[in-house]
C-alpha cells in the first residue's frame, strides 16, 4: 500500500558558481512530496501520519541554510540528499520511501526515486 504525505520547511540556499540571480543568498518556502510504502497492519493503517509527520518534519532542514547542508545546494542534489536521509528513518519504522518531490516553487521540482 502506498500513502503519500506533502511538507513543508522554509531555507535559505546560494549556488556557488552558477552564473545568475540564485548565486546570491535568497529563500524558498519548499514543499516536499512523500511517497511511502508500508504494509496494512492490524490497525488498519499502514502507519500513525502523525507519528511519520513527526519523523519527516524533525528531517527536514527547517530554517537553515542549506550550504551547511550540501556545498551546492540545488533542488536536484537536495532532493537525492532527503530521499537518502530520510529514506533511511523510514526503514527503521518498515517503511519504505518509493519518491520524494521537492519543491522550490509551485512549478519547479525536483524528484528522487528508487
Amino acid at each position: 500500500m502506498l500513502i503519500k504525505l506533502i511538507r513543508s520547511f522554509s531555507s535559505a540556499h546560494h549556488l556557488p558558481g552558477y552564473d545568475g540571480p540564485c548565486r546570491n543568498l535568497h529563500g524558498h518556502t519548499w514543499k516536499a512530496v512523500f511517497l511511502i510504502e508500508g504494509e496494512i497492519g492490524p490497525s488498519g493503517m499502514v502507519c500513525d501520519f502523525k507519528t511519520v509527520k513527526k519523523l519527516l518534519d524533525d528531517n527536514l532542514p527547517d530554517h537553515r541554510l542549506l550550504n551547511d547542508v550540501l556545498p551546492n545546494p540545488t533542488a536536484e542534489l537536495l532532493a537525492q540528499h532527503l530521499f537518502k536521509t530520510i529514506g533511511e528513518k523510514l526503514k527503521q519504522e518498515n517503511l519504505k520511501l518509493k519518491s520524494l518531490e521537492i519543491w522550490e516553487s509551485e512549478n519547479a521540482a525536483a524528484v528522487a526515486q528508487d
